[in-house]
């Protein structure tokens, strides 16, 4: 009943649309022995000390099911499973930019974040199709989908694993579950992008629920769009906004008023057209010389002259001087036929009408602009020249032009600035890029004023990153391993009897215990001693054994072991043996019994286990934590540093900001602001400064 509800179950999770991966990568195995979980050898017999001869053929199987709070192995894999190949032999360590380790598990229904996993290693066995398991590991919890990763490390009784997971949305689905959907588009259903969150954002110019309706020309009044920004104006209106009517078709001096096809008349117009002037004389003037004008009829009018004047217009004098025809202070002189006029100073014409222009002789020099007044002029001089002609020469020096530069030059009508080293342009304030691939190994160059900075890459040092860091430098193999330096990084070849990533873990070889028919095993140096009981004895106390000359072989001290003498003459011998091993001291109790006094970092019956410093995830922010012994190293991601990786790195240090930026700081990033005109990343280029002159 309970397995049909939860089918159930899943096929409503199904019908919600959502797409998504569960993925594994494994990084690290350890299995030192080359054995299965039995106790047994992967392939092939042991050797004369009892170690395996072959090693195993190491591969992996993923079952992932629903969230079970007291695991079990058995049962269907519900959320899926997935089987590698082979990825090596007894021990090995991928790096993490590694992707043949990694196993997918897609799934089509909602996450629901909180799972079981179960990793089983296996050793590949030609003469059996199942092969034999090494290894088994179950972790139950809670992940929501996301870029990161998350490192579990295991110890088991064969070998130890390190591997992790995280769960990602396929492209297009986003949320905790992977249900909500959005794919960007631009086409007439819609116009618009995702955020991280999975919500529309509407391209520039568009607005709706799909971003499908175009935004108009702000202030379209009378119109529509298809596109953003356009106003196509309905059937009587014009103008760019379309708030303009249309008037009736020749209408000539009239308007619509609001409303298309009309023409409603302006002042003194008439007419169905509004083309019948009703004020000709206020329009027109037409009577000259004082005469009075009076409106007769439309586009008619009719002038009454003063004493001296007649005609249509009053256009006939019989005293021209009377009616003072001449302009800006000119006198007038009655003449038979007519009259002349005596033009005052910087005027001339018959009616004294026209200004002499002064600036036809070409005063101004050296380019100069020549500006007409009245019975004077004035020059506008070019840069580089002044005085009432611009025959002078000015000191184009002052105001101090040249920005970053030592010394300015004054020449004929220009100057020349003697840059500071980094500068160059006309006024020494265009900052000279210093940066010419010069920075080696995938750095990237930061470029500073008569400078620059390489920022390596992790692993890289050196002026221009030229120089790959030995990492083994520090001596971080122990217990007398071999170090292996790689590019931001290292490896350790362990001696026998010790592993982990520093070689920091001594190897158990009692656990699973080797001894036979009942017999202890106690850790020495590496190896291991089976203290065989009553008429047992060999390395592993599964041969009958001989009794002693002198009688059965006994335990005299707890921590004193008493086996048979090897010589011909039989007898027995004593063995002082710290049966804790290197990491523990052993103290004899009364009747056989004893105790280990374990060193820091150890426990355990014989103080075998290296404790694991990293199960409480000490290190913050996503960073790494690499166990040792007592201790633990993280490893922090970039933007982060100290021993926990909860320092957020100062990016600000050394200023990157140049010309009196200021520099914020960001996680892996730093922003600057700039001040006096400048712009870019760092504050290095010139805003463009347009200065109107009137």
């Amino acid at each position: 009943m309970f397995f049909l509800c939860f089918y159930v179950f899943l096929a409503i999770l199904k019908l919600s649309e959502s797409s998504g991966y569960f993925e594994l990568q494994i990084t690290t195995i350890q299995n030192p022995r080359g054995e299965v979980l039995d106790g047994g050898c992967c392939d092939g017999n042991r050797d004369e000390e009892g170690m395996c001869i072959e090693e195993c053929d190491t591969f992996f199987r993923v079952c992932l099911k629903e969230y079970q709070s007291r695991i079990t192995p058995d049962g269907e894999c519900t959320f899926g499973n997935v089987t590698s190949k082979v990825l090596g032999g007894n021990s090995f360590t991928y790096p993490l930019e590694s992707s043949n380790t990694r196993l997918k598990l897609p799934f089509d229904f909602a996450w629901t974040r909180s799972y079981t996993l179960i990793l089983e290693a296996w050793d590949q066995d030609t003469m059996n199709f199942e092969g034999q398991i090494i290894e088994r590991a179950a972790h139950s919890g809670i992940i929501r989908p996301g870029q990161d990763w998350h490192t579990i490390t295991h110890s088991g009784p064969t070998a130890s694993l390190i591997y992790r997971i995280r769960v990602v949305c396929d492209q297009f689905y986003y949320n905790t579950t992977c249900t909500k959907f959005c794919r960007p588009r631009n086409d007439r259903f819609g116009h618009y992008t995702c955020d991280s969150n999975g919500d529309k954002v509407c391209v520039e110019g568009w607005m709706g629920t799909d971003c499908e309706k175009a935004i108009c020309l702000t202030g379209c009044s009378h119109g529509s769009c298809d596109s953003p920004g356009q106003c196509r104006c309905s059937y009587g209106w014009q103008g760019q906004l379309c708030d303009q009517c249309i008037p009736y078709p020749g209408c000539k001096h009239g308007s619509c008023n609001g409303s298309p096809w009309q023409c409603f008349c302006d002042v003194n117009w008439g007419g169905i057209l509004c083309d019948k002037d009703l004020n000709y004389c206020g329009r027109h003037h037409p009577c000259l010389n004082g005469g009075i004008c009076k409106n007769t009829a439309p586009d008619n009018f009719e002038c009454t002259c003063p004493t001296g004047y007649s005609g249509k217009k009053c256009e006939i004098s019989d005293h021209v001087c009377s009616s003072q025809p001449c302009t800006n202070g000119g006198t007038c002189m009655d003449i038979s036929g007519g009259y002349v006029c005596n033009c005052a100073s910087g005027w001339t014409g018959s009616r004294c009408e026209s200004n002499i222009n002064e600036c036809e002789s070409h005063p101004c020099q050296h380019g100069g602009t020549c500006v007409d007044d009245i019975n004077h002029y004035k020059c506008y001089c070019p840069p580089g020249w002044q005085g009432p002609h611009c025959q002078m020469d000015a000191d184009e020096c002052t105001g101090s032009p040249c920005v970053n530069a030592f010394s300015c030059s004054d020449l004929v009508g220009d100057f020349v600035c003697d840059c500071q080293p980094g500068w160059t342009g006309k006024k020494c304030d265009i900052n000279i890029n210093d940066c010419h691939h010069q920075c080696q190994n995938g750095a990237q160059c930061f470029d500073l004023v008569d400078s620059y900075h390489c920022k390596c890459l992790p692993g890289y040092t050196g002026r221009h990153c030229e120089t790959e860091m030995d990492e083994c430098a520090s001596n971080p193999c122990q217990n007398g391993a071999t170090c292996h330096d790689q590019v931001a990084g290292y490896t350790c070849e362990c001696v026998l009897g010790f592993t982990g990533f520093n070689c920091q873990v001594d190897v158990d070889p009692c656990y699973p215990n080797p001894c036979r028919n009942g017999a202890s095993c106690f850790n020495v140096q590496g190896d291991y001693y089976c203290h065989c009981p009553d008429n047992w004895e060999g390395r592993d106390c599964a041969q009958i054994k001989t009794p002693c000359n002198s009688g059965s072989c006994q335990v005299i001290d707890s921590c004193t072991i008493t086996i048979p003498s090897n010589n011909t003459l039989g007898g027995k011998r004593l063995i002082s043996s710290n049966v804790c091993g290197q990491h523990g001291m052993c103290i004899s109790k009364p009747n056989g019994a004893f105790t280990c006094a374990c060193d820091l970092g150890y426990t355990g019956t014989y103080c075998h286990t290296n404790i694991n410093d990293c199960l409480s995830n000490p290190c913050q922010n996503g960073g790494t934590c690499i166990d040792a012994v007592n201790s633990y190293q993280c490893i922090c991601k970039e933007g982060w540093e100290g021993a926990l990786c909860n320092i957020n790195r100062n990016e600000c240090l050394p200023n990157p900001c140049r010309n009196g930026g200021i520099c914020l700081d960001l996680v892996a990033d730093f922003m600057c602001q700039c001040v006096g005109g400048w712009k870019g990343k760092t504050c290095t280029l010139r805003l463009n400064v347009i200065v109107y002159r009137t």
